[in-house]
C-alpha cells in the first residue's frame, strides 16, 4: 500500500505555530501532524517573519496566515495556459463581434466558420463564456454581453476559527478503525 499524501490545513499551521514556539523539534511535530518531516521544514520556510520582542530583539518566526495564503496563492497559479493566449487576431475579432456588433458568444464562434476565417487556435462556446468572466479580453466584459447574466444570490460567509481546536481530528483517524 502506497502513501496517501494530504495537504496541510489552516488549523493544522495553527498547530504547527504552536509547537514551534513551544520548541518542539520538527520530526516530533511531523508525527503528531501524520506528515513528513520534510513538509514541516518547507511549511517554516513558507512564511518566515522577523518580528521584534519586547526587548527589541528581532526573532525569526512562523506565520501560520501568511502560509496559508501563500498556498492559496499557489493553487490558484495551478492550470492549463489560457489557449487564446498567443492568438491576438482570434481574441480581436471576438471583442469585435460581441461589443461593436451585438453578436453573443455562440453566434461570433459561428460566425467564424460562415465567414470562413482561419485562426491558430480554436474555441468553444463554454470556454470563450469562462473568459469573458475571467476578464482575459481588454474590452469585452459580461455587461457587453446581449443577455445579462443573472444575479447570485448574497451569501454569507462562513466564519474561520482563530484557533487551532484542542485534540485530534476525526479525519485523521487511522485505517484500521475505518
Amino acid at each position: 500500500m502506497g502513501h496517501c499524501f494530504s495537504h496541510l490545513t489552516k488549523t493544522d499551521r495553527y498547530k504547527l505555530e504552536a509547537a514551534l514556539l513551544a520548541g518542539e523539534k520538527p520530526q516530533t511535530i511531523a508525527d503528531r501532524l501524520h506528515v513528513h518531516v520534510s513538509t514541516i521544514y518547507r511549511e517554516k520556510n513558507r512564511a518566515r517573519m522577523k518580528q521584534l520582542t519586547t526587548d527589541l530583539v528581532e526573532v525569526d518566526r512562523y506565520n501560520p496566515d501568511e502560509a496559508h495564503r501563500r498556498y492559496r496563492e499557489n493553487l490558484s497559479k495551478k492550470g492549463a495556459d489560457l489557449k487564446i493566449g498567443n492568438d491576438r487576431a482570434l481574441a480581436e475579432y471576438l471583442e469585435k463581434k460581441v461589443v461593436e456588433e451585438g453578436y453573443s458568444p455562440a453566434a461570433a464562434l459561428a460566425s467564424i466558420e460562415i465567414e470562413g476565417k482561419m485562426f491558430s487556435t480554436s474555441i468553444c462556446v463554454g470556454t470563450f463564456y469562462n473568459y469573458i468572466t475571467k476578464g482575459v479580453f481588454l474590452r469585452l466584459t459580461n455587461a457587453d454581453l446581449p443577455e445579462k447574466p443573472k444575479r447570485k444570490r448574497p451569501y454569507h460567509t462562513v466564519k474561520t476559527v482563530k484557533r487551532a481546536p484542542k485534540g485530534e481530528s476525526i479525519e485523521k483517524r487511522p485505517a484500521e478503525v475505518d
